[in-house]
């Protein structure tokens, strides 16, 4: 038996056993419709804040549907951080008078805050609600949404439920790079953790973070994840830290957020990204991801060189890896043909990987948003760490 043989067999097994992780995980990630909750007597106040930027295509839908909500005790605060395309005026057409609505615009950034975690800090200081809800300026509820949500948080005795929603693209080739990173999240997040209180894990949604405004208010709150790229996982972890209860639920059927419609979109959207990893020496960030994909496409040459007990080896680790690609886009969008191009799709985000990375050390920090910000004020700012 050579070396390379041994390899290609221990990479297959880890391939294996990934997938054996997935779809234990994906088995534990609970739809959000199928958990039983009684209705409770009276409903409590819930504050919808929104931070949205330059959405006028899509912030009309998504308003609408949070007004078209019927949870008795709504009021939606939506922050408009200086839109240039008109997203204020096209929200306030959406709510048509509708006294539940609220804009809050913001005109100049302060230093030291990245513009949404800003606008949801802002949001906060508007907020009348016992529940605050933290979501995009393009996602879109369905009718029995919010009441879903609050009838589970308050059946399980939550502070904070993060809804995974539908990513929608519209784009074959983006379905499969986003399918390569739910697979990866997937993998990663053990839901019975998020919502054991005794693991540290935590996991947020940008989409949809319901927390109770009491669990909130004992943490140190958006100030100290003004600098934070991935404030929604910084604010589970918080929450969680000050003793709150977490949940992370399936929500596809229920939220949507339309995502990149193109291949330059999702690579001009993954640049602030690159703060995070531009913190690794980039032959190191390189190398790593070089070594996860060649363990990744391992059953191909398993498959089509190998001995005949290795080439069975490779071709069940293909099925298994091809098959929880085809899990994870089905269960979050009800596709599954775009998840049978996963080898463009992981070649295509580790090239959106490689390159915010190497964008962000050529410049010495990230643009977002029309706000450059240096990566040494970035790294300080950092509350998730890898």
């Amino acid at each position: 038996m050579t070396a390379v043989t041994i390899v290609l067999a221990a990479a297959c097994v880890i391939v294996l056993l990934e997938s054996t992780v997935l779809f234990v995980h994906l088995g534990a990630l609970r739809r959000l419709p199928r958990v039983s909750a009684l209705e409770p007597a009276a409903w409590p106040r819930v504050s919808v804040v929104v931070a949205a930027r330059d959405e006028a295509r899509d912030v009309g839908a998504a308003v609408a549907s949070r007004l078209a909500d019927d949870y008795p005790e709504l009021e939606l605060i939506l922050v408009d951080d200086r839109s240039t395309d008109g997203t204020g005026e096209r929200a306030r057409e959406a709510a048509d008078g509708d006294a539940r609505f609220t804009l809050v615009r913001v005109d100049e950034l302060p230093a030291g805050w990245l513009g949404k975690v800003h606008a949801l800090h802002r949001g906060v200081s508007r907020a009348t609600g016992d529940w605050l809800l933290f979501s995009d300026g393009d996602v879109a509820v369905r009718p029995g949404a919010l009441r879903r949500a609050v009838a589970h948080c308050l059946a399980q005795e939550l502070d904070m439920l993060a809804l995974v929603p539908a990513f929608l693209s519209g784009s074959v080739v983006v379905d499969a790079i986003w399918t390569v990173f739910l697979r990866g999240m997937l993998v990663i997040i053990d839901p019975r953790k998020v919502r054991n209180p005794r693991s540290r894990v935590a996991m947020g949604s940008g989409g949809f973070n319901l927390v109770r405004r009491s669990a909130f208010e004992r943490t140190a709150g958006f100030e100290d994840l003004r600098l934070e790229t991935g404030d929604d996982v910084g604010l589970a972890l918080m929450v969680k830290r000050a003793g709150g209860r977490v949940d992370l639920v399936d929500g596809s059927d229920q939220v949507s957020v339309p995502m990149y419609r193109s291949v330059g979109e999702f690579l001009r959207g993954i640049e602030k990204n690159g703060s995070t990893t531009a913190t690794i020496p980039l032959p190191a960030f390189v190398g790593a991801l070089a070594l996860l994909w060649a363990v990744v496409f391992s059953p191909l040459p398993a498959v089509a060189l190998g001995p005949p007990w290795l080439r069975l080896l490779g071709a069940a680790a293909l099925v298994a890896y091809t098959a929880g690609e085809v899990a994870a886009l089905w269960r979050n969008c009800r596709r599954w043909l775009p998840a049978l191009l996963w080898p463009l799709g992981a070649l295509l985000m580790s090239h959106g990987l490689v390159r915010a990375t190497w964008l962000a050390k050529r410049n010495g920090g990230v643009r977002w948003r029309g706000t450059f910000y240096p990566l040494e004020e970035l790294a300080a700012g950092r509350r998730v760490k890898l």
